[in-house]
């Protein structure tokens, strides 16, 4: 339709458009028919009166896949100096939320600035709407001054408004509400003060209130909902809603978004994105196409709404489940806006979990304009009102995994030992950590030796990151590393250095670990001790390091430094945490053949004693632990109907977690139950609601192919299907799966395994994944 001819119809046509051009994204309407809720927009000869009468009316229609036609439209006519005005300024106001809808923030605030440089011909009220339609822009794009004199201009206009009824005099003081929350907290944004500006808050009026109460019953649902839980396993939920009420909330959640906006509220548009993305990411559908629509849409609103910790969350739910276009239309937005607008700590969110969409070059470059150009210290979050550490190390420990100059990072950061500020350390701490040491040149491994040696006695602050290093260049077999660990254990042994030098290969740290296994296990044993005194008395450990754990494998690797008898009454001691207990099970189920018969027999005596009266700190339950199952099945301490007990629960629980453990479980409840029920068992674990579950069953799965008694064929196209699964958790589990196999048997000649690995070898969106499928093969 072309709106220089139809005139005001053409206005009302297109602000349908825009609202309803994202109504049908969300799918509302299912199942009924568009001619009962269309209103008639097209034959109209006269706009409607009021801009609300005429949002009222179009988020009734049924107008989709129009949305940019429209705000083109809209932003002609707000041009358009023939028009009304009245009208220019709704098609203005209408031609902004369409914008920013699409994300084109900066055409956004040029509609607005362009019909204000005209705004002699505007009356008053009008003028204020736009003034503040600008503000919200300018600060969507981080450009706080320019939105803060936009919102003092739309707050000086409000306090010469009459208004000329009780109707106008409501809107009047919406807008004076929503003009002095705006320069309150961009007053704060443009600064770099921290200040919790909510407290100076003006009273809500009667507008907003009712505004408010609209979305209330929708939102507080979602407010009252444990997301960071819910948000990985959405199908189980308390108390269950229908299609039908999520219809109804998405409605008002919507409705709401839109009114914030024509008010020119950013702290209010702000929540309203935050609950409105939320709302998106927890929504259950029936399949999975409307499900990454959902996901998508979430993505977006919750990063309009500056939800740092929700979006986070969101991402890597995306990363884990899918949709990866999703994931990957973040992670270029994240790239523009790094060389665009300020930072928050959102773009370093995205880094963080799209890191792997990289290829090594790109990884390279992001990384070189990450550490290579000057960034804050700190950086906007939660709305824009609080400043927090721009999580830059995070970001680029994601990016080290898919790097391929190696060198350039390890050059940066021992550099930065001499000249940045100690408290990077602990940040710098996770590249470390991250870093592919193997992929390191010989001459940099040398320069970290020579730095390690020269700064590790005088410099505490940076022991961290000097022992994480030190720790990698000894798991790939450094020379220099080696000797340096050697004379510093001598010297002084400690928790950390007793776990390293116990796991490193045979080949790598034999004569390391037979010159320190005295010092190991006489340090084990004091810690024991402590932990048990400490446990008498009531009181947990904050984590780290376990002994008892370390004691275990330095009494399997070295049978004349034993400590069996002290591992025995540590395990059979119930005041001991599971959170202290349960890693030291995992070891003695997975290396029950490497254990003294008689001990295993005196461990799995008495199962009770196994348990634990309090979980500890951090740690989910004390009942039915999956490492006490797992140990007693290995240990075959446990009868088939107690084994099928355990497990019942555990895989029955609420929690994922628990469900987890029972997917570990089940290869070793083989030994008790048989292979041929263990593997139908995880079979159909490997359809859980959770993708954490999905991918840990995709992994045990690849222990049943090619078992006696198994249904080798089942498992393999199982295992085909979860392979090509959305995301990157259940693909990676299903591979890592595979390399169980393959080690287990090498099955790689059934034709359909190996026609999948070529595909995702490929095809997949991430580069690990590729590189992956791509080992298998070899």
């Amino acid at each position: 339709m072309n709106g220089r001819e139809q005139r005001y119809s053409s206005a009302a046509t297109a602000l349908a458009y825009v609202i309803m051009g994202r109504l049908m994204e969300y799918d509302l309407w299912r199942g009924r028919e568009s001619s009962d809720l269309t209103p008639d927009l097209l034959g109209d000869d006269q706009m409607p009166s009021s801009e609300w009468s005429v949002v009222r009316s179009a988020l009734r229609s049924m107008l989709d896949e129009s949305q940019e036609f429209g705000t083109l439209e809209l932003a002609e006519i707000s041009l358009d100096g023939d028009l009304d005005s009245t009208l220019r300024a709704v098609a203005c106001l209408l031609a902004s939320i369409g914008y920013a809808d699409m994300e084109m923030y900066t055409d956004a605030v040029a509609t607005c600035e362009r019909l204000l440089e005209q705004q002699a011909n505007l009356p008053i009220l009008p003028r204020v709407m736009i003034q503040l339609h600008a503000c919200m822009r300018n600060a969507e794009i981080k450009d706080f001054r320019k939105a803060l004199y936009w919102g003092n201009s739309a707050r000086s206009l409000l306090e010469v408004l009459n208004s000329s009824s009780a109707a106008e005099q409501k809107i009047v003081d919406g807008l004076r509400f929503s003009a002095e929350i705006n320069v309150i907290s961009l007053n704060d944004a443009a600064s770099d003060k921290v200040s919790f500006s909510a407290s100076k808050w003006p009273t809500l009026p009667a507008l907003w209130l009712e505004l408010n109460a609209t979305s209330g019953s929708a939102a507080m649902e979602y407010l009252a909902e444990d997301y960071k839980h819910r948000i990985r396993d959405r199908v189980l939920r308390r108390p269950p809603r229908s299609y039908q009420n999520e219809d109804y909330i998405s409605r008002n959640m919507y409705a709401y978004y839109v009114r914030t906006q024509l008010m020119g509220d950013w702290q209010m548009y702000l929540q309203a994105s935050r609950r409105l993305g939320m709302e998106r990411m927890l929504r259950p559908v029936g399949d999975s196409q409307s499900s990454h629509g959902c996901l998508s849409q979430g993505l977006v609103y919750l990063r309009k709404g500056w939800a740092s910790g929700q979006y986070k969350e969101a991402l890597r739910l995306v990363r884990e489940e899918g949709p990866l276009q999703a994931l990957d239309s973040e992670l270029q937005k994240a790239l523009m806006r790094l060389q665009q607008y300020g930072v928050t700590d959102l773009e370093f969110h995205v880094l963080q979990a799209g890191a792997p969409l990289l290829r090594a070059e790109e990884a390279n470059s992001v990384c070189r304009s990450l550490l290579e150009t000057p960034l804050p210290r700190r950086a906007r979050r939660a709305q824009g009102w609080y400043l927090t550490q721009v999580p830059m190390w995070d970001a680029v420990a994601a990016l080290s995994r898919e790097m391929s100059d190696v060198d350039y990072l390890s050059q940066q950061m021992r550099e930065r030992i001499q000249d940045a500020d100690s408290t990077e350390a602990i940040n710098m701490d996770k590249a470390a950590e991250a870093l592919n040491w193997a992929s390191v040149s010989d001459p940099e491994q040398g320069r970290w030796v020579s730095t390690v040696l020269s700064t590790y006695s005088r410099n505490d602050d940076w022991r961290s990151l000097l022992d994480t290093v030190l720790y990698k260049l000894c798991d790939i077999g450094n020379v220099g590393a080696l000797d340096f660990l050697g004379q510093m254990s001598s010297s002084d042994m400690t928790l950390a250095r007793s776990a390293q030098i116990v796991s490193l290969p045979e080949a790598v740290g034999g004569d390391l670990l037979a010159g320190s296994a005295g010092a190991i296990a006489d340090l084990c044993v004091s810690v024991i001790g402590s932990t048990r005194s400490s446990a008498a008395r009531g009181a947990w450990s904050f984590g780290g390091h376990n002994a008892a754990a370390i004691g275990t494998l330095l009494s399997i690797r070295r049978p004349e430094q034993q400590i069996w008898s002290v591992l025995v009454d540590f395990l059979r001691d119930t005041s001991i945490a599971a959170s202290d207990k349960d890693p030291v099970l995992d070891v003695f189920a997975f290396h029950v053949d490497d254990i003294p018969a008689e001990v295993v027999q005196r461990v799995s005596s008495d199962p009770e004693r196994l348990t634990s009266i309090q979980p500890g700190l951090f740690w989910p339950s004390a009942k039915n632990s999956g490492p006490v199952l797992r140990f007693l099945c290995a240990a075959e301490a446990i009868s088939e109907s107690e084994a099928l007990s355990v497990l019942m629960l555990l895989s029955g629980a609420e929690e994922p977690s628990d469900r987890i453990e029972a997917s570990k479980s089940l290869p070793l409840l083989g030994k008790v139950i048989g292979n041929s029920l263990a593997s139908g068992y995880l079979l159909h674990m490997t359809m859980d609601p959770s993708v954490l579950v999905r991918m840990q069953s995709a992994e045990m799965l690849g222990h049943f192919l090619g078992c006696a008694n198994v249904n080798s064929r089942l498992v393999s196209q199982r295992l085909i299907q979860m392979l090509g699964s959305d995301g990157v958790a259940v693909p990676f589990g299903a591979l890592r799966g595979l390399r169980l196999a393959k080690e287990n048997a090498g099955v790689f000649a059934q034709p359909e395994i190996v026609d999948t690995l070529h595909k995702i070898a490929r095809d997949h969106a991430m580069v690990r994944v590729r590189q992956a499928a791509k080992s298998l093969l070899t």
